[in-house]
Parts: structure tokens; C-alpha cells; sequence
């Protein structure tokens, strides 16, 4: 396995977090433990695949508060010298608190140590709070979508649901050691809108938020042709398309 590293201790808007690399089996069955209880599921990610994928030069982290365990991300080496950050979880009574993005700036700067280009991952593009985060505060750019990306997963927040999916990449290399940032688009040829909060949705109005996925999918097929791009997000919510 490979070496910690250092703790990155980092202010939220509750108090302070520490974030440790994971290095240990006991520290990988934490961030499996924890990946459980925000999916609301055995085995998200099960335990042996986190642990061959640090002691194969992967990444795994565990978020501290005091001795509280609050958040955990986990990512494998791809292609191109990127590392793919498949899953990152705060528990629900910490989200908005900053936890997430000291995690993500963690493993930005891990990334940055391994002498990598960049690191990518997914997210659902009618989640309008991880639009935001992953674009505008992080300064990720869309680089593919992907329709029913996972297809069917049986977990308490994708149950049911197609698994539509924008690829971001987030770059590291050429970045003077320091951490991208983004800022909203003010300008775009056509718009992409995103619900206020699809999570309420699907527990309020399932129908309408299904039809939230259909009209979405129909606009990013547009968007992904050939002729356009996603290039960012705006401040009303929607996301910004312009010639390719």
C-alpha cells in the first residue's frame, strides 16, 4: 500500500475536519462502512475492493470531526494518468457544512503528489446542488454524458431510478499546485434547466420527476451531437450550452 499522507485539517462552516489518506484494512472498512450508511445499503462499496484498490496505488479517505467519522471518498487509477473518484459521502446530518469539498480538495491535492493529470467522476445532472459544486465551485468541466451510466442500482437514493450521468474532469496537472476554481457562466447560445430539488421530487411527484429525466435527456442528446457543449453552469440553475 502506499504511504499516508498528511492530514489536511480544514474549516467548515460547522468547525474543523481532518482528512487522512486511508492506509489500513480497518481504515478501508471504515470508508465502506460510512459509503453504506449515506447509500442505505450492505456493501456499496464492498470492503476487499476498496482495499485492493489502495494497496494497488488507489485512493481512499476518511473525514473527521473530532472522533466522529463523517464522510469518505474512494477513487481508482484510470487512463491517462487520472485518478476516477467513483464515490464521495457525507452523512446526510453534515451536508452543506463543507465536508465535501475539503474531501474533494484532499484528493485533489493526493493527485497532485502522484504527479497526475486529472481527476474525473459522475454525477447526476438534474441534482442542480451537485451541478453547482462540481462546475462552479470546483471548477470541473463536462466532458461526456452518458444515459443509464450504471444501469439499475438498488440503493436508498438511486432505487428506481435511470442513472443518467455528465463525466466531469477536474485538472491537476499545469495547475501550479493549486486547486481549479469556477465560476458561473453568464453567457450561452441555449440552457439546460435543472429542478429546484429533484431529491423532494421524486418523494412528492414521482411522475414529475420522471418527466424532469425525460425532457433532460432529450436536451443533452442535443447538447452532446456534435454541433454544441456543455460549458458550465449558471447562476439560474441551468446549465450553459454553446458551439462546440
Amino acid at each position: 500500500m502506499r504511504t499516508r499522507v498528511a492530514h489536511l485539517g480544514m474549516r467548515t462552516s460547522v468547525s474543523v475536519v481532518r482528512i487522512v489518506t486511508a492506509h489500513t484494512r480497518s481504515e478501508c472498512e471504515l470508508a465502506g462502512s460510512l459509503f453504506d450508511r449515506v447509500w442505505g445499503m450492505k456493501g456499496m462499496v464492498p470492503n476487499e475492493v476498496i482495499i485492493a484498490t489502495v494497496h494497488a496505488g488507489g485512493y481512499a479517505s476518511l473525514a473527521w470531526q473530532g472522533d466522529e467519522l463523517v464522510g469518505a471518498s474512494w477513487g481508482f487509477l484510470g487512463a491517462g494518468a487520472t485518478l476516477h473518484s467513483h464515490v464521495t459521502g457525507v452523512l446526510p446530518a453534515h451536508n452543506s457544512s463543507g465536508i465535501g469539498e475539503a474531501l474533494k480538495r484532499h484528493q485533489w491535492n493526493w493527485a497532485n503528489d502522484h504527479k497526475l493529470q486529472a481527476i474525473t467522476w459522475t454525477f447526476d445532472p438534474l441534482v442542480r446542488r451537485n451541478a453547482y459544486f462540481n462546475l462552479v465551485k470546483l471548477g470541473a468541466k463536462v466532458t461526456e454524458y452518458h444515459e443509464d451510466f450504471y444501469g439499475s442500482i438498488d440503493d436508498g437514493l438511486n432505487r428506481g431510478e435511470h442513472t443518467d450521468r455528465l463525466l466531469v474532469r477536474w485538472q491537476v496537472a499545469g495547475c501550479g499546485g493549486v486547486p481549479p476554481v469556477g465560476t458561473p457562466v453568464t453567457a450561452a447560445e441555449w440552457t439546460i434547466p435543472t429542478p429546484d430539488n429533484i431529491e423532494a421530487l421524486r418523494v412528492s411527484d414521482r411522475g414529475e420527476a420522471q418527466s424532469w429525466r425525460a425532457r433532460q435527456r432529450a436536451d443533452l442528446r442535443k447538447a452532446f451531437s456534435g454541433e454544441w457543449k456543455v460549458a458550465g453552469f449558471m447562476e439560474d440553475g441551468s446549465f450553459a450550452v454553446v458551439r462546440a
